[in-house]
């Protein structure tokens, strides 16, 4: 029985010490946490911790700021730059449309070029075959001048046509007849249409701008208007404007001129050397040796016969040949220097002229021409 009492003694002892410890101990522990110890190093820990955590917070602030500095530097920059860029580009774009428009108009101005240089090249083409036409027409021009060994001169040229009643026929029988005639019959009498075709032959050949004058001679001389030509009514110079027109005005004069009446050549060749300036070349048409002296008296001259009042002196060859030298003798002063061609047709009973106009010809640097019947065709 004691022995059961002493363990149970033992178990009660025990867990009472034990709970006082624990109990003491959690007090101790409770006591410093709490009481001493708990409290200062709180208040130290939060101080600090605010502070240090200020601190922080105004360094990151002030971070905070300078990269806020920085990135307002950098957005500054970027918008200056994209203005900058925003400039070039609408710079580029005006530039862009300034080329453009100037592309266009070089664009416009080649097509113009193109289309005149293609409009340049047709009247070049037309030019040069106008020039080839020309070229040709004087060339087949000079080759008939040098045909018929006639040169026709540039300008300044005279034509001296014999409308003497001679022209109408190469026989003396055929003359009476168509003197008998109609004016209309002795207009196309073939001798005459000849002599006023080769009249007209020299005007052709002659260039626009030429200076020229036609006188017909007979018992009187008329210039191309149809006026007498004497000492006193000199004959002036016509200018050739355009080969249709002068035709014309030549055809007007001649197609209805009717040969009459004779032959003065010295009057002629004294109303060419009044032409102011002078000719540089004449080319006589005519049949043969003149009929008339001028103003000299036919008694003075040699081989000639006696003029009796009321009566028609009977020319033989050997006057005419005398007159004809009267006329150059009288003459040959006033026509130095001056070129004389002559166109003679064939008359009957008058062949000696054919030597007195060839040394008239050639002693005045110009040719002696025979032309065949129906010469020109023109």
């Amino acid at each position: 029985m004691s022995r059961t009492v002493k363990r149970q003694s033992v178990v009660a002892f025990g867990l009472s010490f034990l709970d006082v410890l624990c109990c003491g101990l959690g007090a101790a522990v409770l006591l410093l946490l709490v009481v001493k110890h708990g409290e200062s190093v709180a208040e130290i820990d939060a101080a600090g911790f605010l502070i240090e955590h200020v601190t922080e917070i105004q360094e990151l602030i002030a971070t905070k700021t300078e990269q806020k500095t920085d990135l307002k530097k950098v957005a500054d920059e970027t918008q200056r730059q994209i203005i900058a860029l925003t400039a070039q580009d609408d710079a580029r774009s005006s530039i862009s449309r300034l080329q453009a428009t100037r592309l266009a108009n070089l664009l416009r101005e080649v097509q113009q070029q193109r289309i005149a240089l293609s409009s340049a090249r047709q009247a070049l083409a037309s030019d040069a075959a106008q020039q080839q036409r020309a070229a040709e027409e004087a060339q087949q021009v000079a080759s008939q001048q040098h045909l018929t060994g006639l040169m026709v001169n540039s300008d300044r040229v005279v034509v001296l046509l014999d409308s003497s009643a001679s022209m109408l026929s190469s026989t003396l029988a055929e003359i009476i007849r168509l003197r008998a005639s109609s004016p209309q019959l002795q207009l196309r009498a073939d001798k005459w249409v000849s002599a006023r075709g080769a009249a007209k032959w020299v005007v052709d050949r002659l260039p626009n701008g030429a200076s020229y004058q036609v006188l017909t001679y007979s018992d009187v001389v008329r210039d191309s208007e149809g006026k007498t030509v004497t000492g006193a009514q000199t004959a002036k110079w016509k200018t050739k404007q355009d080969a249709a027109a002068a035709r014309t005005h030549l055809s007007s004069l001649l197609d209805d001129l009717t040969p009459n009446g004779a032959t003065d050549l010295k009057t002629a060749l004294v109303a060419v050397a009044g032409i102011d300036p002078a000719p540089v070349q004449v080319i006589v048409i005519t049949d043969g040796y003149p009929t008339l002296p001028g103003k000299s008296s036919l008694n003075r001259l040699r081989d000639c016969p006696r003029v009796r009042a009321g009566q028609v002196p009977l020319i033989s060859p050997q006057c005419r040949k005398s007159i004809f030298d009267n006329a150059l003798r009288v003459n040959r002063r006033d026509l130095r220097g001056i070129r004389i061609d002559v166109v003679l047709y064939p008359l009957d009973g008058d062949s000696n002229a054919v030597h007195g106009y060839w040394e008239f010809a050639t002693s005045q640097g110009g040719r002696l021409l025979t032309p065949v019947p129906g010469w020109p065709t023109s």
